[in-house]
């Protein structure tokens, strides 16, 4: 793949949502009709919300720990692509440097972008993955083909 495959998420958006769960939101830019949603357990949004500012746990997290460790060892964070889904399931890969070689590592998409964030290194996705949100004229006429369907 090449970089043109990939698109830059520069905006990372949180929602909790009772009914729906936890929702990762990854963007070009705020106003970018296209986005990238991943839904994420309870203990990958506190680690992505902490790389955000938004909550302050009192003793670090796991990745806290792995990435003072790995960043003492000397290795340096490259970017993270969320390539492809497979079964429903996202992939990810986090590029490093070690010792002056490139090398890739698989992750989960959201283990990726609580690294990337705390890194402040590129998130890349797969533009395949990418989703456009609806107008409101969409919407609404979305709405109308609902109403008339029988089920």
């Amino acid at each position: 793949m090449s970089s043109k495959d990939f698109l830059e998420a520069k905006e990372v958006f949180i929602k909790t949502d009772r009914i729906q769960g936890n929702m990762v939101i990854l963007k070009e830019s705020e106003e970018d009709s296209l986005y990238f949603l991943m839904f994420v357990g309870d203990a990958e949004i506190t680690a992505i919300a902490k790389e955000k500012g938004l909550v302050e746990p009192k003793r670090p997290l796991t990745h806290d720990l792995y990435l003072s460790i790995l960043n003492h060892a000397g290795v340096v964070f490259d970017r993270i692509e969320i390539h492809e889904m497979q079964e429903n399931t996202y992939y990810a890969k986090i590029y490093a440097g070690i010792q002056g070689k490139e090398v890739v590592f698989d992750s989960r998409p959201s283990d990726a972008v609580a690294l990337a964030l705390h890194q402040k290194c590129p998130i890349l996705v797969n533009r395949k993955l990418l989703r456009r949100e609806m107008t409101p004229e969409e919407i609404q006429e979305y709405e109308m083909i609902v109403r008339t369907v029988k089920f």
